[in-house]
């Protein structure tokens, strides 16, 4: 089992780094302080999975050709790439929800930046 594991992680690494991906962007935004409400977890997890699912779409697709610099390579580079662009549209949806509030909108819920 574990050496099928390895063997389907060196084949598909594009696609195992950008599942790492969400799974580093879950444990670490989750783990590190749980949300007051669902609303404040969701408008931090729908941004993130908008950027992980097309990159997880575009990975699998792509993980038929071997990467040019290797799978570890790949992994890192698809995970990393991954991680930041989860973390930004989950900071600017938080940064535009504090906008709304401060302009004088009425607030959908409160979020400390």
């Amino acid at each position: 089992m574990l050496a099928a594991t390895a063997s389907w992680t060196v084949h598909n690494a594009r696609t195992a780094g950008v599942v790492a991906a969400m799974a580093a962007f879950t444990a670490t935004v989750f783990g590190t302080e749980v949300p007051p409400s669902l609303l404040d977890g969701l408008a931090l997890f729908l941004p993130a999975l908008e950027a992980a699912l097309p990159a997880l779409l575009f990975a699998y697709v792509h993980d038929e050709e071997p990467h040019q610099l290797g799978p570890v390579f790949a992994l890192l580079l698809w995970g990393g790439v991954t991680f930041a662009a989860m973390w930004a549209l989950a900071a600017m949806t938080l940064a535009g929800i504090d906008a709304y509030v401060r302009f004088g909108a009425p607030p959908v819920f409160p979020v400390s930046l």
